[in-house]
Parts: C-alpha cells; structure tokens; sequence
C-alpha cells in the first residue's frame, strides 16, 4: 500500500456537484477540502483480497458474539442498553428483520490488519464511498492495469430486491439538524431503492407521527418500512418511541445496537482471544492497571469524539484530531490497546470497508495528520494493480 500523487482531473468540481456529491468542498481544519484530488492510495490484488476475507471474518465472528448474547440473554452493563430495547433487539434478530449495510474500520500496514470498530447502524461516507469514487477511477488517466474493490452501488441495489418486492414504499429520514453529508447519504440510499424498483419518500425524524396504530408521515402515509439515519440510542429518547414495539420493521434493525455499540469489541476479545484480526479491548475500569498505550473510547460516539490517550495508567490527554462533547460522555468507555498506524507523505490513513447484507462490497479511505479520522478528515480514492 502507497500514497501516490497523480493531476487533478478536469472539471473534477463539476463531476462531483452532478453526482450529487455537493459537500465534497468542505473545508478540513487545515483549509484544505474534504475531497483529496489528486491524492490516491495504491494497492496489490493481493492486499485487496486479504481487507476483504478479513471484512467477511469479522462479520461473521460480529454476528456469533450477538447471537450468543441473544440466545443467553446475556447484555453486559457496560453496553449501557436502554431496558426497553431489550425485547427489540431481540425480535428483530429472531425475526431476520431486513439488514442493509455497515462499515467496519481498519488500521492496516500493507500486511497486518486490525479492527477499529465497527459502525453498523449510521455509516456515512457512502456516496464518495461507492459513486464518486467510482467516477474518479474511470476518469483518472495514466494508470495502467487499475481496478478499484468497489460495488458498492451494485450490491445496495441487489439487497434492496432482495428486501422487498417491487414498488413496496419504503420512508426514509434523518434528522431535521443534520448536516449536508448525513441528508447527502440519505438521498443516495433513497436513489439505490428507487433504482431497485421501490416507491420512496423523504421525511425528518422530527416529523414521524403516531396516529393511534401505525406510524405516519406528514401526509399521514403509513410509515411501515423505514430508513432512519439516526441512531437507535437517539430514537430511544424520542416521544414516539414508546410504540417501537407495536412497528419495528425499521433499517438498521434494532439488534444493531449491539454491533454499532463499541462495547462489542469488549465481547469480540472475550469470544476470540488474541485474534490476529482483533485488538485488545476491556470494559473500562478507573481501578484497573493499563500497562503501555491505551486509548479509551466512549462506546456511543461519532466523528472521533472523545478519545483520550492512555500510557501506562497517566491520562496523556485528548488524541488528536479528537474532541470532547458532554453527550458522548454520559454512556461509559471502553480501552483499546494502542495500534500504530505507519506514517503516508505525512498522513495516517484509516480504512473503510463496506458491508451490504453480509459481504464485503468495497473499501474506501479516510487520511489525517491527526490520530483520529473526525468529520473533516480528508477523503482520498484507492485504487488495485492487477
């Protein structure tokens, strides 16, 4: 894997904007923009297909540490589950409730790949992810031989068939004070279902009602599937939540809470030891000794926020690239063992690799100076040799 310098497209600014890749111009606390051009990640066939089994391992070693906790009714304190989740979580896993994507992220070196985490129920980055990306790879020249391990576009639309049958009306909503990425992303997800043949509609979280027995839209559709980019521990604080368990046929399914909560890495060191794959990872204890460079996440957070540095029990402080936001910090955390991430021209890169159903559809890439990937981190297009 190499960090490689290549000319800027021409009218690449346009290309993004008809896609609808509008927010590519965001600005990253270094004044330069979240879309890299110019800057690609190369890699071998070879490392492509190792990111990609390592994808499908872990997914399944995900879903054998949820179904145990299921079947034994086993939810460990530290994952900080709202007791009226419970009985959703487990209908909707019992009853194969429709699943679409998550995206799990990587340290790699070339050779040795970790697991990060895993965000299993409100991935963004998935329109540069799949489309821009995709676009970039067509139009890049001088590059002989190049592929890119992405069908990310195909794979949504080939799940969404296989989720519902045609012209079945599927909602979709995100919330009211979302920024433009997170309502850029919903409308790809709404194109994909659209081009899978489903009927499609458009709505705030804010504005889904109750109308005595069913959930309904401002036009008083009833809502019975539905697409939320919001978290299910947000929706659990919601006034309408309390009918949860009457209408639950909602994307990501509830038992994703168990996944997308950093807490599972506490369960996946518990289920599969010393993994190669794996990171050392504990529940949280003031009182406990941490021998060496830990960092200590909080299990329910977005964007890299707070993250402190551990080493050898002296809180070194914030990572960078981290912030503090008192909400994040209300829910627990978990330590992860330190994992060195090497250096590229500068820049530590983080890998993405995206999950549609239950196999790994493509890899994008997240690159900052800093420790952490935040929201500003700079997005930069990958590319294989074969």
């Amino acid at each position: 894997m190499k960090r490689v310098i290549l000319p800027k497209r021409e009218q690449w600014q346009t290309a993004h904007t008809e896609i609808g890749f509008d927010y590519f111009n965001l600005p990253s606390r270094d004044g330069s923009l979240y879309w890299s051009e110019g800057v690609a990640y190369e890699f071998t066939l070879k490392q492509i297909e190792q990111l990609e089994d390592a994808s499908n391992e872990l997914h399944q070693m995900c879903l054998h540490v949820v179904t145990d906790m299921i079947q034994r009714g086993n939810y460990p304190n530290y994952f900080q589950l709202p007791k009226e989740a419970i009985s959703s979580i487990e209908q909707t896993f019992k009853n194969k409730a429709p699943t679409l994507y998550g995206r799990f992220d990587f340290a790699y070196d070339g050779e040795a790949i970790k697991m990060l985490e895993y965000n299993a129920d409100t991935p963004t980055g998935l329109l540069e992810a799949s489309v821009a990306q995709w676009l970039w790879i067509e139009q890049v020249k001088n590059i002989p031989h190049r592929d890119q391990f992405n069908r990310i576009h195909e794979a949504l639309i080939e799940q969404w068939k296989l989720l519902y049958t045609p012209q079945t009306t599927v909602h979709f909503a995100a919330s009211q004070a979302a920024g433009r990425e997170d309502w850029g992303n919903l409308e790809y997800l709404m194109d994909t279902a659209f081009q899978a043949g489903l009927n499609v509609s458009e709505l705030a979280i804010e504005n889904i009602g109750w109308d005595g027995e069913n959930f309904v839209d401002l036009t008083d559709q009833t809502i019975k599937h539905l697409f939320k980019l919001y978290p299910w521990e947000w929706i659990w604080n919601e006034p309408f939540s309390k009918h949860i368990q009457q209408q639950n046929e909602w994307i990501e399914p509830c038992w994703k809470m168990l996944l997308s909560n950093k807490a599972i890495l506490v369960e996946l060191w518990k289920h599969f030891p010393h993994h190669p794959l794996l990171v050392e990872s504990h529940a949280f204890d003031p009182h406990a000794n941490y021998a060496g460079k830990w960092v200590r996440k909080p299990i329910l957070s977005r964007e890299g926020a707070n993250i402190r540095i551990i080493q050898d029990n002296l809180d070194c402080g914030e990572a960078s690239g981290s912030f503090y936001f008192q909400d994040y910090d209300q829910a627990g955390y978990v330590m992860q063992r330190w994992v060195d991430t090497p250096l590229h021209q500068g820049m530590l890169p983080t890998l993405g690799l995206w999950m549609v159903g239950d196999t790994c559809a493509g890899l994008s890439l997240r690159e900052d100076v800093f420790d952490v990937i935040g929201n500003d981190a700079h997005f930069a297009a990958h590319y294989f040799i074969e």
